[in-house]
C-alpha cells in the first residue's frame, strides 16, 4: 500500500513540473512570436519609407 503511495505522489510531483514547464515554454514562445511579428512591421515600415522616397525621387528627376 505505502508503495503505491509513493508513486501517486511522484506522479503528481512530475505532473505539476511538467505543467510548469509548458506554460513557462508557452509563454516564451508567446512573447518571442509577438516581438518577431513586431519586428517584421517596423521593417517592412521602414522599407515602404524607403521606397516612396526613392519614387518620389524618381518623379522629381522625371519632371526636370
Amino acid at each position: 500500500m505505502f508503495y503505491s503511495f509513493e508513486l501517486q505522489m511522484a506522479g503528481v510531483i512530475l505532473l505539476t513540473a511538467m505543467t510548469v514547464c509548458g506554460i513557462s515554454l508557452w509563454i516564451k514562445r508567446r512573447k518571442l512570436e509577438k516581438e518577431s511579428v513586431e519586428q517584421e512591421s517596423t521593417e517592412s515600415i521602414e522599407q515602404d519609407v524607403s521606397e516612396n522616397q526613392w519614387f518620389n525621387l524618381k518623379i522629381i528627376f522625371e519632371r526636370n
